[in-house]
């Protein structure tokens, strides 16, 4: 008896999640990053390696609308994004200096409106997008 070919499962939406946002964090800290490498927390001033530095969310990553939003995310320490919880109060000053304050007044209220977790088709879209960003930002730091 002869047994089938297994079928190639293409990836559930968890791990396209996973792999979006593992590629996206990677964005983020190359674009935060200057010419060496390095990286400043917006909201202590601590310098570190982009590898060391986290990909922080202004608006939570719960919230599906801004989850992949440039504008919501900045590269920061550890201490800042999950032992201070993203010290709220020094973040929103940040924001609202380099974005204005009706900018992140609109960003605070659209995270209150229902949205919809993304398909499989916007993540892979993601992977795409920001591998491509990547391969840009890498190569800044090896001139």
């Amino acid at each position: 008896m002869q047994k089938k070919p297994k079928k190639t499962k293409s990836p559930s939406k968890s791990k396209l999640r996973g792999k979006a946002d593992s590629v996206f964090s990677t964005y983020i800290r190359l674009r935060d990053a200057d010419k060496h490498g390095m990286v400043k927390c917006p909201l202590c001033w601590a310098k570190m390696f982009w590898k060391q530095a986290q990909n922080m969310h202004f608006i939570k990553r719960s919230c599906w609308l801004y989850r992949y939003n440039e504008d919501n995310c900045h590269a920061g320490c550890y201490r800042c994004n999950v032992v201070l919880n993203w010290n709220y109060i020094v973040y929103t000053r940040y924001m609202q200096n380099r974005y204005w304050i009706e900018a992140v007044d609109k960003m605070i209220a659209n995270n209150k409106k229902l949205n919809k977790e993304r398909s499989k088709e916007d993540y892979e879209k993601i992977i795409k997008e920001y591998s491509e960003k990547i391969i840009k930002y890498a190569n800044k730091l090896t001139e």
